[in-house]
């Protein structure tokens, strides 16, 4: 099956080239489910008793002795900070912009205080504890009038970015809207004007309807394969009853959602060797945006194939594995 599809929010097209690969049995591959530590354990600085090594933490989730469960950190590297000036490098002539000060903070969110490669390796109830301090630092940032935005994201695996092991996520927060949620603000908002609906929401309800791409449900979530998703076995993750904004997360729907995430990623775990990926949290701004027309969810896009040179010259993806395809194999693997 080869089509042209394009994402039903934001419009972005893809290729679905089944045709360029094999059949979809061939994305089957048995890896060891067991994560390979490496001898960065040994001096990791994300691991408890390795504190020192580390700037003080914004915030700590302490179990019942006192001990950190999540710890919340300033990124020693970061891409944007409050002291950050703008170092110029050569001459920028009107019209085109000059460059500006990358004003923001960044963060690292450590998801346990084991030395443990992936969330899954953890329980479910330390996942709903992460996925609580995602709410937390977004309620932090939204209270500080200079950030409009933050950007909450996990990077796993070396094909998704990592360069350290531990299991952790990020923090950007910044002053401006990135453009990719712009892109997808302005589409939930023509759908808005159009059809006086979420267009989220009437992407659940398509989604329940047809269930093709439907992975999973969990009382108030759905995982499902994004009908143009750019990777094979992308997946987003959604409430299914209309939320614009993460933080309203209930601790309760933190646990259902940490259900989810744990039965997806296993099952991914389980069918892509080395898997790579990437964690999205998607939500809306802090002000300036409709609540009625954006619908928060997780996107996770496991790296699968990789880009070339077809989409960094036009912005296409290419995914040789049909989002139908993908749901059924994830359907059918019992982790």
């Amino acid at each position: 099956m080869d089509e042209l599809r394009s994402d039903p929010i934001t419009g972005r097209r893809v290729l679905i080239a089944e045709g360029r690969s094999a059949r979809p049995s061939d994305y089957i591959v048995r890896g060891d489910s067991q994560a390979q530590h490496s001898a960065s354990a040994d001096n990791c600085p994300f691991c408890a008793g390795a504190e020192q090594q580390t700037p003080s933490p914004n915030q700590q989730v302490l179990d019942e002795n006192g001990r950190w469960q999540v710890r919340v950190i300033p990124n020693k590297y970061p891409a944007v900070t409050t002291q950050s000036a703008v170092e110029k490098h050569g001459e920028i002539v009107p019209p085109f912009s000059p460059p500006e000060q990358a004003y923001g903070e960044h963060e690292v969110i450590i998801e346990s205080p084991r030395h443990v490669r992936d969330i899954t390796e953890v329980s479910v109830e330390q996942l709903a504890t992460v996925l609580q301090v995602y709410r937390d630092r977004l309620l932090y940032w939204s209270a500080d009038p200079r950030i409009r935005f933050a950007q909450i994201f996990k990077n796993y695996g070396y094909e998704a970015g990592a360069s350290l092991e531990h299991v952790h996520s990020q923090v950007l927060a910044m002053p401006f809207v990135p453009v990719t949620l712009e892109s997808e603000l302005q589409g939930a908002s023509r759908h808005y004007q159009e059809h006086k609906n979420c267009a989220f929401c009437d992407l659940v309800t398509l989604e329940l309807d047809q269930r093709s791409r439907l992975i999973a449900e969990e009382e108030q979530f759905i995982a499902f394969c994004a009908y143009a998703g750019r990777q094979p076995y992308e997946t987003w993750v959604m409430p299914t009853a209309h939320e614009s904004d993460y933080r309203k997360l209930t601790d309760a729907q933190a646990h259902s959602l940490a259900t989810v995430l744990n039965r997806l990623l296993k099952k991914l775990h389980f069918l892509v060797p080395q898997l790579s990926y990437n964690l999205i949290l998607h939500t809306r701004p802090f002000s300036d945006f409709d609540p009625n027309q954006y619908h928060w969810h997780l996107e996770i896009v496991p790296r699968t194939t990789r880009l070339a040179g077809f989409e960094w010259g036009t912005g296409l993806f290419i995914n040789p594995l049909s989002p139908e395809s993908a749901a059924k194999i994830l359907r059918e693997t019992k982790v």
